[in-house]
C-alpha cells in the first residue's frame, strides 16, 4: 500500500501564498520588490535602473511589503495576527 499524499504544511502554504501574492502585485511594486529582494540591488541602484526617485522606490517597496504580509496572513487564516 502506498501512503496517502501528505498535506502541505503551513510553511509550504505560506510560500505558495507569497509567490502568488508577488505575481499579483502592481507592476511598479513588483519590479522594485524583485530587484531588491531577489537581485540584491540597493534602493539607489533600483532608482537609477528604473529612472525614478529613491523616495518612490522606498514607497513602492513599503507598499509591496504591506500587500505581501497581508496576503500571507490571509492565506494562513490570520493565525500569525492572532499569535501577536
Amino acid at each position: 500500500m502506498s501512503a496517502p499524499p501528505s498535506q502541505p504544511d503551513e510553511e509550504d502554504r505560506k510560500r505558495r501564498a507569497l509567490a502568488r501574492a508577488i505575481r499579483r502585485l502592481p507592476r511598479r511594486c513588483r519590479d522594485v520588490f524583485v530587484l531588491h529582494r531577489f537581485a540584491g540591488m540597493a534602493l539607489e541602484q533600483i532608482a537609477e535602473h528604473l529612472g525614478i526617485e529613491k523616495r518612490a522606490v522606498e514607497t513602492r517597496l513599503a507598499e509591496a511589503l504591506v500587500r505581501l504580509t497581508r496576503a500571507v496572513d490571509e492565506a494562513s487564516g490570520g493565525a500569525d495576527a492572532e499569535r501577536s
